[in-house]
């Protein structure tokens, strides 16, 4: 038995040059009469190999399982939040589309809603936002904090209300969106990336918007911005998903589970119904209908 752990192989497209020597090598190591699995690290890892033949029914939820934490008292976590701070964080590079959420603060302050906005990183966009938030005069409501150390990080989730997740399907995962939603933030995040079909029910514990369509991301944001009582029940639920479900003690338990049931024979086990090893179903990414 061999479990391989893999993030989404086609992020940039099928690649046709590259769809012949893909499928000689993963079939030479991933024959298909032996007992080998897929932990899929991207709700889109399973369609991916899909398209090659491979580890048909042997496809299992998986991620990245950063630290957890757990609070005490989830009302003083709530009491800290800014209901009008909106956080950004990651590199600043095209794929993660900070100029998303720096558009969405424009659209903010010609609307006269009141916000902040923090976006936290580094990258090779920092130039570009720089020049679009002095050009649209968001001095006032945008700050770019720079790259920072993971506590400091998840201080500022904890007092953020709302994380604004944009990135598209070169994200493997986004562990951020994990520690965001630890953080009791509610997050709003782009249908394309790969953690977000695993871990949002799109107005249960967060919410999820077509990626590409700035309107409807707005849209999103002007809604929690608008009823703060929505952002503190989606940001509990965004919480207990982590603490009870997504998180690396239960993925331990569970992968020992699972290997146990397929080392006493079973092929393709049905454990669970979410979350970590449950099956990982093929997910195209024209999934959302919203």
């Amino acid at each position: 038995m061999l479990f391989r752990y893999s993030e989404r192989p086609l992020k940039h497209g099928n690649e046709p040059l590259k769809y012949v020597p893909r499928l000689i090598k993963w079939h030479h190591n991933n024959p298909s009469h032996s007992p080998v699995y897929l932990l899929c690290a991207s709700a889109f890892t399973a369609s991916d190999y899909r398209k090659f033949g491979l580890f048909r029914n042997r496809c299992y939820q998986w991620g990245y399982f950063p630290e957890t934490r757990h609070y005490a008292n989830l009302d003083e976590l709530f009491e800290r939040k800014c209901k009008t701070e909106l956080l950004w964080c990651g590199r600043f590079l095209d794929w993660k589309h900070p100029d998303d959420a720096v558009w969405v603060a424009k659209q903010l302050k010609q609307l006269g809603i009141p916000f902040q906005m923090k976006l936290i990183g580094t990258g090779q966009m920092e130039e570009q936002l720089k020049k679009t938030i002095l050009q649209d005069q968001l001095g006032d409501g945008v700050t770019l904090l720079g790259s920072m150390k993971p506590d400091e990080v998840r201080n500022h989730m904890e007092q953020a209300g709302i994380f604004l997740f944009t990135s598209d399907r070169q994200e493997g995962w986004g562990a951020v969106v994990n520690e965001a939603m630890n953080s009791g933030c509610a997050v709003v995040a782009s249908h394309i990336a790969g953690s977000v079909p695993y871990l949002i029910e799109d107005g249960k514990n967060g919410m999820d918007y077509r990626f590409g369509n700035r309107e409807q991301l707005l849209e999103r944001v002007l809604e929690l911005l608008q009823t703060p009582e929505k952002q503190r029940t989606l940001g509990e639920n965004a919480y207990h998903t982590i603490t009870d479900l997504w998180n690396a003690e239960v993925a331990a338990e569970r992968l020992i589970c699972l290997s146990e049931h397929i080392l006493a024979g079973e092929t393709a086990p049905v454990l669970y119904s979410s979350g970590p090893c449950s099956p990982a179903e093929i997910i195209e990414e024209s999934w959302y209908k919203g």
